[in-house]
């Protein structure tokens, strides 16, 4: 399962942009990766894990702007077609999922 959390936050003012900050780096802290500008991605194990992150979404999101968040299977994240009409280096397409597991 993949958990995809894209956002449209408010940043006119300094508060605002406090926010933004804090509500971005929870989702950094709770192990999501930036797929791209506001748009995050956490790979879970199961549907349970999934929804258990979409309550913490919800508790540490600001009162102000736009989040969804959406689950997709791993199959269906595999089949996401990439379109790169840049001049910078293209990313590497993941062939395989891989975790890191720390333990202290």
């Amino acid at each position: 399962m993949v958990l995809f959390v894209m956002f449209d936050l408010p940043t006119g003012t300094r508060r605002e942009r406090r926010r933004y900050t804090e509500f971005r780096k929870a989702l950094i802290g709770e192990g999501f990766i930036m797929l791209q500008y506001s748009i995050y991605i956490r790979f879970c194990r199961s549907l349970a894990i999934a929804q258990r992150f979409e309550k913490k979404i919800s508790r540490i999101a600001p009162d102000n702007g736009s989040i969804r968040v959406m689950k997709v299977t791993e199959a269906q994240y595999s089949n996401i077609l990439i379109i790169e009409n840049y001049r910078e280096k293209p990313e590497k397409k993941l062939s395989e999922q891989t975790q890191t597991l720390m333990v202290f």
